[in-house]
């Protein structure tokens, strides 16, 4: 069952009062795609089921631009420090796009669609996992493939890095992964209950 998503708006609200400053009106944003992120420059980017990606005015909700790709963008995108803004796609593609104009830089095509958000590393390189099982790392200003490491199922939830190079991701083989960051060598795994 998925709701009239027609009626669905993006809120904002003042912190102090709770009053109404804006809403995105007849925007097709919906709650099944992934959750808004803010930019340093306070625009906002919404991701939404009819295939696009949102860039709002922070102060306004007025659109500044709308990329389109060729399916549901189901996960929140991620920011890189230069501003260049990162998101998978059910089209199995991870995009980066310019987070001030919304003009693609690169596309990179998994084997599988893409629903986690991305991760991003200290040096710029960006991590995501596929419906084809597997991890990538991707070089984020060439989106050149650096490695990938095949799971035993969905690469599920968003991978996370932790300031030892080690990244962690859950699995649909009911695992957690923790990946050598730089290689993607596994360092180990742990199976859970589901």
């Amino acid at each position: 069952y998925y709701p009239d998503v027609s009626s669905m708006k993006l809120c904002a609200l003042d912190r102090q009062t709770g009053a109404l400053k804006w809403d995105t009106g007849n925007l097709p944003v919906d709650g099944d795609s992934g959750q808004p992120v803010i930019g340093a420059d306070g625009t906002i980017y919404i991701p939404s089921r009819n295939d696009s990606l949102f860039a709002l005015n922070g102060k306004t909700g007025a659109k500044k631009w709308e990329f389109t790709s060729s399916g549901w963008i189901g996960s929140s995108p991620a920011i890189g420090a230069d501003g260049t803004v990162y998101f998978g796609s059910k089209d199995k593609k991870l995009y980066a796009v310019n987070g001030q104009t919304g003009v693609q830089i690169w596309v990179f095509t998994a084997g599988g669609e893409v629903d986690t958000s991305p991760a991003i590393g200290a040096d710029g390189t960006v991590y995501i996992g596929s419906d084809d099982n597997k991890v990538y790392a991707l070089d984020g200003q060439t989106g050149a493939k650096l490695w990938e490491y095949t799971t035993g199922g969905t690469a599920i939830g968003s991978p996370t890095l932790d300031n030892h190079g080690r990244l962690y991701i859950g699995s649909g083989d009911n695992k957690v992964y923790a990946l050598n960051a730089q290689t993607g060598a596994k360092l180990w795994d742990y199976t859970t209950g589901g």
